[in-house]
């Protein structure tokens, strides 16, 4: 039976998570790297982003990553802490695996760089090969 308090993970979904203590603690306590998703409105950027964003529950692949190992973080371009902000988050990049030790990005991912379900089977390679080697 499921905790009743910890979030349900969808089946063939995404559960993402916001900036939130609560997010920052699970980010602490599991030591994993993190997939950070910058949702912003900017039209240059936006419907690439937006197209990815929803190739990512597609993947197979990519789904069990998610939910078992890497926190997925969705926040809103004009909601960026600054601790994120100031690395870079919502101008550099939009979407990367951040470091669980300082929120550091560690891998940049461009969205414009191929179709959303290639943008998303880099992610999960990406993932894939953090999981192997990651302690």
């Amino acid at each position: 039976m499921a905790n009743e308090d910890e979030p349900q993970f969808p089946d063939a979904g995404i559960l993402w998570r916001g900036w939130s203590e609560e997010t920052l603690r699970e980010i602490a306590q599991r030591g994993q790297p993190v997939l950070l998703f910058v949702a912003d409105p900017d039209p240059f950027v936006w419907p690439f982003l937006r197209e990815v964003f929803k190739a990512v529950p597609a993947n197979a692949a990519l789904r069990p990553l998610l939910h078992e190992s890497f926190i997925p973080l969705l926040i809103k371009a004009d909601e960026l802490p600054i601790e994120l902000s100031a690395l870079g988050a919502g101008s550099r990049y939009h979407i990367a695996i951040l470091s669980p030790y300082g929120l550091t990005p560690m891998v940049t991912v461009n969205p414009v760089h191929g179709s959303p379900a290639e943008v998303v089977d880099e992610i999960a390679l990406i993932l894939e090969r953090l999981a192997t080697t990651w302690h």
